[in-house]
């Protein structure tokens, strides 16, 4: 390892270790009212069993903050268990008061995955590799373990979307999530959307995928996510999904330079408009969707799989949840 590799690692290390330190509770808390609220209204049942694995699982899934936090992106998260509530809106849960067994194998109706450093800018090539690799290893276990329609919400580094493959490439990362799921949507938080801390300021994502019902197949063809381009002006790829769903940026996208030359992404939201925000692009991807599984009902139906969770008809009753705000028309950025 040359010295300039050595330095990135070293500044890797100090990013994770004021991720690690850093109290992210308030922010984890309001995104598992936005997750259970989305998932409730695409069709999640009471009592369904859910997982959350990660960074703030404990939070995510409903209970209180676990006092100890992950220190480094190497290591693994305690996953919390727990079933879906009686009850609307969050944070009615049963909760299950023990951590979920390391190999809880599902099959789960709602799983979350919070990647650990999902706000830091990695620098070194090792860092950055693993970090895509392992998420990458974490969705797919958790497609694996989903019941048939199941929800994965996936919070991650804005890096895991925008390297998708680029256009016109054939590497995609994605193509095994894509023989068994649909990519529903995303919306990109914006920097220190979880965490204050200078070196915590990657913008991330939150990204909800579906499981295929058996005799069902795809709701799109293609890919399960949409390809990449290099960002106009900089040296950085981004993902095409927002290209067409520039309202799911919760912030203005720039790229900055760092001390070692390097560009980085930003998302910039300097009066905190993103909590205001989010409920929007989260109804809007729901509305999308769900007028897709009511029409696909019959066709479960037909094919003996009207228990899967994708044939499930929206709750009635659910944007009457959502805090007045939410009814208010998105801020100009």
């Amino acid at each position: 390892m040359d010295r300039y590799e050595e330095q990135l690692v070293d500044a890797d290390r100090r990013a994770m270790a004021a991720h690690a330190g850093a109290d992210a509770t308030s922010g984890h808390q309001f995104l598992a009212g936005q997750i259970w609220h989305t998932a409730q209204a695409l069709g999640v049942p009471t009592g369904a069993d859910v997982l959350a694995v990660g960074s703030g699982s404990a939070q995510l899934i409903g209970t209180t903050p676990v006092t100890h936090p992950t220190a480094s992106m190497w290591d693994r998260s305690v996953p919390w268990q727990a079933q879906t509530p009686p009850r609307w809106p969050y944070p009615a849960f049963t909760v299950n008061h023990q951590p979920a067994a390391p190999r809880a194998g599902g099959p789960f109706a709602v799983q979350v995955i919070s990647q650990v450093g999902l706000d830091v800018h990695v620098r070194s090539m090792a860092a950055w590799s693993y970090q895509q690799r392992r998420f990458h290893e974490e969705l797919t276990t958790a497609l694996d373990r989903s019941a048939p329609g199941g929800l994965v919400f996936a919070l991650a580094n804005h890096s895991i979307l925008d390297n998708a493959g680029l256009e016109g490439s054939a590497r995609t990362p994605w193509e095994q999530a894509g023989q068994v799921a649909d990519f529903l949507g995303a919306a990109r938080l914006p920097s220190h959307a979880l965490r204050t801390e200078d070196l915590c300021d990657a913008p991330a994502d939150l990204m909800i995928f579906r499981r295929h019902t058996p005799g069902l197949g795809s709701l799109s063809a293609g890919l399960v996510v949409p390809r990449s381009q290099w960002m106009p002006g900089a040296g950085i790829p981004v993902t095409t999904y927002y290209r067409s769903h520039r309202e799911h940026v919760l912030g203005l996208p720039m790229t900055q330079t760092d001390q070692w030359d390097l560009e980085q992404l930003a998302v910039i939201d300097t009066k905190r408009t993103w909590q205001h925000r989010l409920p929007h692009v989260l109804d809007q991807i729901t509305r999308t969707h769900t007028s897709t599984a009511e029409t696909r009902t019959v066709a479960a139906l037909d094919v003996g799989s009207a228990s899967g969770l994708a044939s499930r008809a929206v709750h009635a009753g659910v944007g009457s949840d959502r805090p007045r705000q939410a009814a208010d028309p998105v801020p100009p950025l």
